[in-house]
């Protein structure tokens, strides 16, 4: 097994701090208008200041039901997602294979895709328990992305390659280990933080929609209903981080498997 090393070098240490430094820059600038817009407004009760919003927002993770309600959000959205990923995968190497089966998949696809998100969980919400309706609507919304995409990289695979492999009569195993999958490797993990980042936000957005109990949108819905704006931002600040965390993972696994290689 080949031992992972990560080089720092000058190059890397910079593009390390662009990518801390710049965020920073950009998070302060959006603090600061804030901090200008809620001065102007002076109604705490429609804007509180960045500072009130902060203070709740570092408070609530030792509130009773925070970390059940992020972590089961966060189940929903893994369950949505790895299935939407091997659905997507297998979909689209089928496709890539069967050109009539992709013809036939594509215009339901191209269905899921322009469907409104809204329209998609209030159309569930009326067939399956809530729970259940969470995980398949962001099957829904993740599912037409990922297909798309994988079946753009697949079917870009160099045709000269996949030859090669036959004539030398390379089995499928090692056809799919050593030319598709780092052919369309960059493409799965490019398409899984974007695309797992979605996931996470219309799950959260179905839980509000529907009221689902001991849930980060279930939080957000019943922070609505109190006229408190700062509890409600701050759990909004919440989702917001645990979308970014979501696409740091996916960011890290595809730096080791780059790094792996």
């Amino acid at each position: 097994m080949k031992k992972l090393e990560f080089k720092f070098d000058k190059q890397t240490v910079k593009r390390i701090a662009e990518n801390i430094c710049y965020p920073l820059v950009a998070f302060g600038l959006v603090l600061a208008i804030w901090a200008i817009v809620a001065k102007i407004k002076d109604n705490p009760l429609a804007l509180p200041m960045p500072d009130v919003v902060l203070e709740r927002f570092f408070k609530l993770g030792g509130e009773e039901g925070f970390w059940r309600a992020v972590l089961s959000s966060i189940l929903r959205t893994a369950i949505s997602f790895v299935t939407s990923f091997g659905v997507a995968i297998v979909f689209a190497s089928l496709g890539g294979t069967f050109k009539p089966f992709h013809r036939v998949l594509s215009p339901m696809v191209t269905i899921l895709r322009a469907a409104p998100t809204v329209a998609v969980i209030l159309i569930m919400y009326a067939l399956v328990r809530t729970e259940t309706m969470v995980i398949i609507v962001g099957f829904l919304i993740a599912f037409p992305i990922m297909y798309s995409a994988f079946y753009s990289a697949i079917t870009g695979v160099d045709k000269d390659l996949v030859e090669m492999a036959k004539l030398y009569k390379v089995s499928p195993f090692n056809r799919i280990m050593y030319v598709y999958l780092p052919s369309i490797a960059n493409t799965l993990f490019d398409t899984s933080r974007s695309t797992l980042s979605l996931t996470f936000k219309v799950v959260v957005a179905a839980e509000i929609l529907t009221s689902v109990a001991k849930s980060l949108g279930g939080k957000i819905q019943t922070a609505n209903a109190f006229p408190d704006v700062a509890y409600l931002l701050a759990w909004t600040m919440i989702a917001i981080v645990f979308s970014f965390v979501l696409e740091a993972i996916v960011a890290i696994a595809k730096k080791v498997w780059e790094v792996s290689r």
